[in-house]
């Protein structure tokens, strides 16, 4: 994978709605959201969603889901559309993902 820089003045909706899920993980008044219940492949089912990132092309961004596992372990896997849908809904957030 390449890896871009991006320009401090970027800003896309992509980036926002990845900053909206973040501040809504943050909040801490939801209940934890599993790596089961977002059907994230390649994760443990009961792993707890911690936060989400964004890196490559910042119109078009991979978007990974940080789970923790057990203590101080972290996994990260790339969120697909299904999984950021849900994700978007859990916090009743509008958001649009994929093409």
């Amino acid at each position: 994978m390449t890896q871009t820089s991006t320009a401090s003045t970027t800003h896309t909706l992509e980036m926002d709605q990845v900053a909206a899920l973040n501040e809504h993980l943050t909040r801490r008044r939801h209940a934890p959201l599993t790596a089961g219940e977002l059907r994230v492949d390649g994760v443990p089912g009961q792993a707890v969603l911690q936060r989400v990132s964004a890196s490559g092309p910042p119109c078009f961004p991979w978007v990974f889901g940080h789970f923790s596992v057990s203590g101080d372990q972290e996994v990260s896997a790339e969120l697909h559309t299904g999984s950021l849908e849900r994700l978007s809904d859990s916090f009743h957030l509008h958001q649009r993902w994929g093409l």
